[in-house]
């Protein structure tokens, strides 16, 4: 019988379904049992992450069997692991146990139910583990006999065990006392990490909610020790501030498995390889270094290091002693990989065109996975928050304008150092897409002799800067005089830019696409794009996610009132002036019934003189099936924006069947059509706004209503509509130079 396993889950849908899709992929997922435990939300905020953890659960297939055990209230994570551990070493001899960030090479189970067979009855052995530090932190000598060696301290990132190690731990801590008083035996534990008895510490005064260190303690106080392969068989996918202690660190980084080895060679477990235990420790102990010392390595090694590196690439490639590393069919460009409107309508333009283009790449400033078909510095390592913070200085020429306006405006004015160069790559076509930040200057783009696409998801690209014009006119000629930077010279940073990229655009192969034919309009008037190809193809969606819930099931989920009305509003800032928050707070206190406001994204909104109103915030939501199940629980999205494109938060509500209102303006009304699948209300008025909210909510034939939505985005924002698109756009483009060669 094959060790069953648990995985702990709590709020991270998207490192659940990775930790999840990894094991269904080992070879003996299909013989495994699977238990996986769903803790309950600590308040009302944490409802719809844990419940679209709880969708994925529910869909998941591949093993023996799966069972869900879904807590109602938060138990936290110690106490989910104590209590579901034992819950299941009373019906089973062993046990493999994951949590919600660990994603395992297809041999893992393979070799933890091994390993749980070969040490069985080893009366050294407390635990075995699938994980390891990175060789440059834990090297394996050539002549090293073994495929595992021992360890002092056990570990939390993948583990297993048997019934009578686990009976053996006390929980209540009732050691303690004589312990803290026993500098011997604290000598002794520290073994493992001069950390362990701090830990302790802190967890008998109860500053920390561990487990794990109550279990390395069983180790210690029973002599027994846990089994580590000499290669990680498990990756941490949470070191990225996703939870409480997922702070980024090289050490505890692995970029890849090696998904063909399998351990077979066990080591005898009386006896630590002192090698191995001063590696280890060494992992957990910082040298004795002084504070200067240690700043001043700090900036060595990841400032000017890095720096003087990336210089040397870059006089390379002008000398072209480096040729590009690789070749690809269509260069994705987007400064975030899915952080921000235009990078998840990028991200889902690359997933769109993909499977199509065998070697099509996306190339990112900082990229969030491991995928490798995407180029960029890992936004959870040293490198990449180093170079996000690098890319601060793109903004230097602003500090030369301290009347300007406090709105998005992109210099373009020095290239990030660190960044992964366009030049590093052989394309047969680049699709760009947001490109700030200084992930590249427009000056490259003069370099290259492939097709480009160029999406716009705002003006920036045909502008002196600015990424929404408002009333100014100055892109039709050549900018200056911005009043986005207060300025009154001609000859300004706007001209300027405008100069650059007149030049960089002159001979290009360029064709531009607009998601909405509002801002095609716009692209035909400015002095960069008049005479250009223009497109209009707008952003598509995973409409397999995005599309309607349980209507009633969505709100008992989410704890509201069946008999109140639901509210939504999002945006990346909600208090982004564009995003017209007063004007839908004045909207609001025109309401007179009770409405409950779900509000998702940066800030919060104050509706002081609406005490009908209640408002709940939901934070930032990143993931696409949490926000399917908020969309499918309102009863109508609200985007009062002064101006905006095509936005991602209409397509996405539409999606969900669920009516929009919004103001009769720009990119709008091609999504929303009047009172069939929303209301269009006049420019700026909130009271018709208000009118809206009060039309749609009292509409008595709302399934009508939600249809005529999901028909929309079906037809004209699903991912195969776009990539058709796309697709037919790439073609032509292609065949087109392919006759000019």
């Amino acid at each position: 019988m094959h060790a069953p396993a648990a995985i702990f889950t709590y709020k991270r849908p998207e490192h659940t379904r990775a930790t999840i899709e990894a094991l269904a992929r080992n070879t003996l997922a299909a013989q495994t049992d699977v238990y996986i435990f769903s803790d309950g939300p600590k308040s009302k905020m944490d409802l719809p992450a844990v419940e679209a953890v709880r969708l994925i659960a529910r869909t998941t297939v591949g093993f023996a069997s799966v069972k869900i055990i879904e807590r109602e209230r938060n138990m936290g994570l110690a106490n989910s692991i104590i209590t579901g551990v034992t819950e299941i070493l009373n019906a089973h001899d062993n046990i493999i146990v994951l949590e919600d960030d660990l994603v395992s090479a297809p041999y893992f189970l393979s070799y933890m139910n091994a390993a749980l067979e070969n040490y069985r009855e080893d009366p050294h052995v407390f635990s075995v583990t699938g994980h390891t530090f990175p060789a440059e932190f834990m090297p394996v000598s050539n002549r090293y006999p073994y495929d595992t060696y021992v360890g002092y301290r056990c570990s939390s990132w993948s583990w297993g065990t048997w019934p009578d190690r686990w009976r053996r731990i006390d929980w209540d801590m009732k050691y303690f006392a004589s312990f803290s008083k026993d500098l011997a035996a604290q000598k002794r534990f520290n073994r493992g990490g001069q950390d362990m008895t701090t830990l302790l510490r802190m967890q008998h005064e109860h500053q920390i909610g561990s487990w794990a260190i109550r279990f390395c303690f069983a180790h210690h106080t029973n002599d027994m020790y846990c089994i580590y392969p000499i290669k990680s068989l498990i990756k941490n996918i949470g070191l990225d501030y996703s939870g409480t202690h997922s702070v980024p660190n090289p050490k505890y980084f692995h970029s890849s498995l090696d998904e063909s080895w399998l351990p077979q060679k066990f080591c005898p477990a009386d006896t630590p390889d002192p090698n191995f235990t001063a590696n280890f420790r060494a992992v957990f102990d910082p040298s004795r270094l002084s504070i200067p010392n240690r700043i001043a390595r700090w900036i060595r090694n990841h400032v000017l290091v890095p720096l003087e590196e990336g210089k040397r690439l870059v006089k390379k490639n002008k000398n072209r002693l480096i040729p590009p590393v690789k070749d690809v069919d269509v260069l994705v460009v987007n400064t975030y990989q899915k952080n921000g409107g235009a990078a998840r309508a990028a991200y889902r333009t690359f997933c769109g065109i993909r499977n199509r283009y065998a070697a099509a790449h996306y190339l990112t400033l900082t990229k969030e996975d491991l995928d490798p078909n995407i180029s960029g510095r890992s936004r959870a390592s040293d490198m990449g928050m180093l170079v996000q913070g690098l890319a601060r200085l793109d903004r230097i020429p602003l500090l030369l304008y301290p009347r300007r306006q406090h709105v998005p405006f992109s210099p373009a004015f020095w290239p990030n150092p660190l960044r992964i160069s366009l030049a590093r790559f052989r394309s047969k076509l680049v699709h760009l897409h947001w490109v700030g930040a200084g992930l590249l200057r427009v000056e490259e783009l003069a370099r290259l002799s492939c097709p480009i696409v160029w999406t716009l998801h705002d003006a920036w690209a045909f502008t002196g800067g600015c990424h929404y014009t408002r009333d100014c006119e100055g892109f039709k000629k050549l900018c200056g005089r911005c009043p986005q930077l207060g300025s009154q010279r001609e000859d300004d940073y706007s001209r300027s830019l405008m100069r650059r990229k007149t030049k960089a655009f002159e001979k290009l192969a360029l064709t531009v696409v607009t998601p909405s034919r509002w801002q095609a309009e716009m692209a035909k008037q400015s002095s960069l794009f008049a005479g250009r190809r223009i497109e209009v193809i707008p952003n598509g969606l995973d409409t397999e996610v995005f599309k309607p819930m349980d209507y009633k099931a969505a709100r008992e989920y989410l704890n509201l009132r069946p008999d109140i009305p639901v509210l939504l509003f999002g945006a990346q800032s909600v208090t982004d002036p564009r995003k017209g928050w007063d004007l839908l707070c004045d909207a609001m206190q025109r309401l007179e019934r009770p409405y409950t406001l779900l509000v998702f994204g940066d800030g919060k909104l104050c509706l002081e003189n609406a005490p009908h109103i209640t408002v709940r915030h939901l934070g930032s939501l990143t993931d696409d099936v949490s926000l399917a199940l908020m969309y499918s629980a309102a009863d109508v999205f609200m985007c009062p924006s002064r101006e905006d494109n095509l936005p991602n938060t209409v397509a996405e509500a539409l999606a969900c069947g669920t009516p929009c209102v919004a103001f009769d303006i720009n990119g709008l009304p091609e999504m929303i059509e009047h009172q069939k699948n929303g209301w269009l209300a006049r420019p700026f008025d909130s009271a018709d706004l208000a009118e809206g909210i009060l039309w749609v909510t009292r509409h008595s034939q709302q399934d009508k209503l939600r249809k005529a939505a999901r028909e929309k985005a079906i037809s004209e924002y699903s991912m195969a509509v776009m990539g058709d698109r796309y697709i037919a756009l790439y073609s032509d483009l292609l065949k087109s130079a392919t006759n000019q060669t």
